[in-house]
């Protein structure tokens, strides 16, 4: 291995590992140093292993972060796709490429209860932490006693604060608890914070359509923007076709079988 080919990855080593060597002082080093090709391929050998793990430990603890369970994690990979046509392969796979994230657009799923909306939902934030970008799952009833304990305790600023910093922020099963009007507040302010300061996406999954969500959240008009907010732009998979209100959002009717 020549010195340049060896820079090559020592360049990205330094970055991964924040080495205080740089590029230049390796190549001011080697100008000096009777280093063979061999004793250069080894080093490389080294750090690609070093960085590696670095890697590994780092998705390992965001997978941790993410409170995504793990031992027989949900993931594209062993997503049931037997039941869906090729077209709604083709939807579900790109959500894998998490492009929906650096274009700001949440993600909601709504279909009857055992179709697959949770695996998918744990499957991208799988992917997230995979590609280093920070998630996190929580199930709305868990939600609704954060907000509760934030209300209480006088802290919702900080509990939103730590809500809003996430690449990808994913609430399961809304509609399974009914928020009162403080929850639903602090539920719309938290929407209103990542949209605002475009910080990361918002996947959802349901059982209920956008028509009875009055049902899951005390609702008035003054909330009706917050609600737009969340719903426009948004990619939303359904089960059953119907339209939601959001003038630039796109429908994807994937017409699950229920499988378990």
């Amino acid at each position: 291995m020549t010195s340049d080919e060896f820079l090559i990855g020592y360049e990205k080593a330094v970055m991964e590992l924040k080495l205080p060597f740089s590029p230049d002082d390796f190549l001011g080093w080697s100008l000096t140093s009777d280093v063979t090709p061999t004793e250069l391929d080894i080093l490389d050998r080294l750090l690609g292993a070093m960085v590696a793990k670095k890697n590994a430990s780092s998705i390992s603890t965001l997978k941790k972060l993410s409170r995504i369970p793990q031992k027989n994690p949900l993931l594209f990979g062993n997503f049931n796709m037997d039941l869906l046509n090729e077209k709604a392969k083709r939807q579900v796979l790109s959500l894998k490429s998490l492009s929906f994230i650096s274009s700001k657009r949440n993600v909601i799923m709504i279909g009857p209860t055992g179709t697959g909306k949770t695996h998918l939902a744990m499957a991208i934030g799988n992917e997230c932490c995979s590609n280093k970008m920070k998630a996190y799952f929580i199930k709305m009833d868990e939600l609704k006693d954060k907000f509760h304990d934030a209300i209480v305790g006088e802290k919702t600023g900080k509990l939103l604060n730590g809500l809003s910093k996430y690449s990808c922020l994913i609430v399961d099963e809304v509609g399974y608890c009914k928020l009162n009007r403080q929850e639903t507040l602090l539920f719309f302010q938290l929407v209103d914070r990542i949209g605002l300061k475009e910080t990361g996406s918002i996947v959802l999954t349901s059982n209920k359509d956008l028509s009875q969500w009055p049902e899951v959240f005390d609702e008035d008009d003054a909330l009706e923007c917050a609600i737009d907010r969340l719903w426009d732009k948004a990619i939303c998979m359904t089960f059953s076709g119907q339209s939601h209100r959001g003038s630039d959002r796109e429908q994807i009717e994937l017409n699950f079988l229920k499988f378990r």
